[in-house]
């Protein structure tokens, strides 16, 4: 009795399956053939960074505030004399002008790179620093406020602090054929950032960015070694490179490959938007589109403001991409519109989502 019960349960889980499995079908049914002129693209899309900075600040100048009286430029051959007199090994902290001065420039170049800012360098980009205890005050508002009117931004970054812990052991481990030399260098980099806006309302952003980058080599031969490591001088920039590419990979987007759809409708005069697309000519394309958001027929109209939600999308302004999707739906329900829409949706709350601070 027992054996049959478990018979019929199992029979009915297996119908339940099938169920699911069917209407999984049947929708994959209805996307692919009631929508049957639909086609795909692949695009680019900016992923969300660790640290959103919002659409208000669309451009930032860039500042070295970080520079002290504890800066040094060492000159190369200067620093591998220390290496050499303190036999090979430093555990030292070092604050050097020209690796600050490189993660400034970095960061500069990385986030203009993404797309997402406008940057401004000024020639003289840093602010004077005498004493380590400044970094405790933010700049104040008027001087915020003179930046960014001085060089029309919306915002105004500053690399507040920067030091870096070098550390070099180079060892040795004889064997029957004779000694096998290694060497390590090791840079832990620390910085500190912020963000003021012109806005006393709105407290500066900090951001704290730490890391270590290393090389390692080993060979019979110490001179060997020696030349395939970075100098002293060489790994303090090389610090200050990665500091720079940390910080902008922090409030960059991040580009992502996505699959968008696109509706061919038949109509030559419509149509003639498609080659515009595959160029990247979204505004172009959307003003064919446009031409045509009120054609009589219902199926056709969904179509062309579908089209048009993905301009919108490409272009940049989701809201209006949201708009048109609606307008799409309403018209002439396609399961593809309604996918569509669930993307525009997650991706505008994703965005609203507050920026992780810390002040």
């Amino acid at each position: 009795m027992e054996y049959f019960r478990f018979r019929k349960i199992y029979s009915f889980s297996r119908i339940l399956s099938d169920c699911v499995k069917g209407l999984q079908f049947i929708s994959l049914v209805l996307f692919f053939f009631a929508c049957t002129s639909i086609r795909n693209i692949q695009i680019e899309v900016a992923g969300l960074p660790e640290y959103p900075i919002s659409d208000d600040i669309q451009s930032l100048v860039l500042l070295n505030r970080s520079i002290n009286m504890q800066f040094t430029n060492t000159p190369s051959d200067s620093l591998e004399k220390i290496l050499i007199k303190n036999q090979m090994q430093l555990d030292s902290v070092f604050r050097d002008s020209i690796a600050a001065d490189t993660v400034l420039h970095i960061a500069a170049n990385e986030l203009f790179n993404s797309g997402r800012f406008d940057i401004v360098v000024p020639k003289i980009e840093t602010i004077d620093r005498y004493d380590y205890d400044d970094l405790r005050t933010p700049l104040n508002i008027d001087a915020i406020n003179r930046l960014c009117k001085e060089y029309n931004t919306d915002a105004v970054l500053i690399l507040e602090s920067f030091a870096e812990q070098l550390t070099t052991k180079y060892t040795y481990r004889p064997f029957d054929a004779g000694t096998e030399y290694s060497a390590t260098t090791d840079i832990d980099f620390k910085s500190e950032w912020r963000l003021y806006r012109p806005d006393s309302a709105k407290p500066a952003i900090r951001f704290q960015v730490g890391d270590s980058i290393f090389w390692s080599a080993s060979n019979i031969s110490l001179r060997d070694v020696y030349i395939r490591m970075p100098k002293t001088k060489e790994a303090l920039i090389g610090g200050g490179i990665a500091a720079g590419l940390k910080m902008a990979g922090y409030i960059s987007p991040k580009w992502i490959t996505r699959t968008r759809y696109y509706f061919i409708t038949g109509n030559n005069e419509i149509d003639a938007a498609i080659p515009l697309i595959k160029e990247n000519k979204w505004e172009e394309a959307a003003d064919i589109w446009a031409k045509f958001a009120n054609v009589p027929s219902k199926r056709t109209r969904s179509k062309v403001e579908f089209n048009l939600a993905l301009a919108s999308e490409m272009n940049g302004n989701l809201d209006l991409a949201i708009e048109w999707g609606l307008k799409s739906f309403k018209t002439s329900y396609c399961f593809a519109i309604e996918e569509y829409l669930k993307t525009l949706e997650a991706t505008r709350k994703a965005k609203s989502r507050e920026s992780k601070q810390r002040y």
